[in-house]
């Protein structure tokens, strides 16, 4: 029987928010792996899953998750990269199967996945396959390529295909594994960094649809675009495209890439967010009859930033309308509330902490709704099954605006949350959250009209607003004068 490993080190970095230790991960070991993750709409899931109707001996190993937030403690990571290692190492593998992320940054280190493939390579040598899963917001090159045998991008954002992708991985691994199939994975990078976009906007359909047809073509595993992370001060970042190809193929894998890099840069000045800022979005919001969902794009935690800011909060409650919120990170507020218990009323500094980009604390009065337990399952095609757990849940009202505290990060990804802290979102005009795009592929389909605040924070639409000291190349929008050149430098002027 063929015997694979699976597992991985996951995590998106937002070089500028605050560091991330062992203690934020969630950490997962041997069977622990499968029970969180079989039949889950994850990466994992879709790994597990697949390994098991192929008739594979799947090995779970280790996996260990973090919500996305700051460069990752050296030594943490370290211990996570030796305890994999080595488990794969001691398992006789015939195959590795990783979900990775791609944007993970490490002190020191400014790849994770380039860092823990290499370490598994010189462990594992040449013939153990490693085939692996990606998200399509990571910062990839041509060396992750290399120590990989095949690569497997998300396609959409929101990531409603992580399953898809994580069979499609297994899969390609039992061809190399069993039919001794050689493929080529080539990376090409684009210079240019655009903010988290759907993948329903015209020209990334248009896009999808080229690398579509191409995976058509015969003896293409991978036609894929990522496209970055921006939120990251490190030198190789932004867009690339990733093509897996047999080795038989009339163009190679690099002549793809780069059709599908030329079409990508064509296309970059159409790939964009529609936003305004929170006192406007609440503005147009009051003005629609219909309900609104308004989301704040720059305090996504799903990109790294704390979840505590205040701006669209603040601006909610100026504007006195009835709303709610999903939801503040504020452990001590929603201590506070729990200590005061439900019918209360307390005297908040509400949110406010991390970063003085992020605004001030709300200082008011508030009346506590109620206290719950964040822990449900996602009911979103964004990870169906899979387990969130926020912790400690306190509903206030402050005026017009019932407001969820949490005590712990992670974006909203459906009604979970407000269903929890006992609110119903059918009765109120107003729905405001905390998130970029993952939210669309649950509140979209229900017919709520959604519009995008970007106040200041930590992961903006204008991607150049972070300053950065480490990148190496000319990239645009940041340097408008760049040029994507197949085959050639990227030469343009340096910032």
């Amino acid at each position: 029987m063929v015997r694979v490993g699976i597992g991985g080190i996951f995590h998106e970095t937002n070089t500028f928010a605050a560091p991330t230790s062992l203690g934020d991960f969630q950490v997962l070991r041997g069977t622990e792996i499968s029970a969180f993750s079989r039949s889950t709409r994850t990466y994992l899931g879709g790994l597990i899953d697949e390994a098991t109707a192929l008739g594979f001996d799947a090995l779970p190993l280790l996996y260990a998750e973090a919500t996305p937030s700051g460069t990752i403690r050296r030594q943490d990571y370290l211990s996570l990269r030796a305890e994999l290692v080595e488990q794969a190492a001691r398992s006789d593998l015939d195959g590795l199967l990783l979900s990775l992320h791609g944007a993970g940054v490490v002190e020191g280190i400014d790849s994770l996945e380039e860092d823990l493939c290499e370490a598994l390579r010189e462990r594992l040598g040449d013939k153990v396959p490693i085939v692996a899963t990606l998200d399509l917001h990571g910062n990839i090159r041509q060396r992750l390529g290399d120590l990989c045998s095949a690569l497997f991008p998300v396609r959409f954002n929101p990531h409603v295909d992580q399953h898809e992708r994580g069979v499609e991985a297994a899969r390609c691994l039992s061809e190399i594994v069993l039919a001794h199939a050689c493929y080529d994975t080539v990376v090409e990078q684009v210079p240019m960094l655009f903010p988290p976009v759907p993948t329903s906007l015209l020209p990334l359909l248009e896009l999808d649809r080229l690398c579509t047809e191409i995976e058509a073509e015969g003896g293409v595993a991978c036609a894929r675009i990522m496209h970055g992370f921006p939120y990251v001060d490190a030198p190789h970042i932004g867009a690339s495209i990733v093509v897996v190809a047999r080795r038989d193929q009339d163009q190679t894998p690099r002549q793809l890439a780069q059709r599908i890099a030329k079409a990508l840069w064509e296309r970059r000045e159409r790939i964009k967010v529609e936003c305004l800022p929170a006192e406007g979005a609440v503005q147009e919001a009051i003005r629609e009859a219909r309900p609104v969902v308004v989301n704040e794009f720059s305090d996504n935690t799903g990109a790294g930033s704390p979840g505590d800011g205040t701006h669209l909060l603040s601006a909610l409650l100026a504007a006195d309308v009835r709303s709610c919120f999903s939801h503040v990170f504020d452990p001590g507020t929603a201590a506070q509330a729990a200590a005061a218990g439900v019918g209360s009323s307390i005297q908040v500094e509400l949110g406010g902490h991390s970063h003085a980009l992020l605004g001030q604390p709300v200082k008011a009065q508030a009346e506590v709704l109620g206290l719950n337990r964040g822990l449900f399952h996602v009911k979103s095609p964004m990870g169906t099954g899979e387990t969130i757990d926020l912790g400690l849940l306190a509903t206030l009202r402050i005026g017009n605006v019932d407001i969820i505290v949490s005590s712990g990060r992670r974006q909203t990804l459906d009604d979970g949350p407000f269903i929890k802290a006992g609110i119903d979102i059918s009765q109120f005009q107003i729905i405001a959250l905390k998130s970029s795009q993952h939210f669309k592929a649950w509140f979209e389909p229900c017919g709520a009209r959604i519009i995008t605040a970007d106040p200041p924070g930590l992961s903006p639409v204008d991607v150049s607003r972070p300053h950065r000291n480490r990148l190496k190349r000319p990239t645009w929008p940041i340097d408008a004068a760049v040029e994507y050149r197949p085959d050639a430098e990227v030469k343009g002027n340096p910032a």
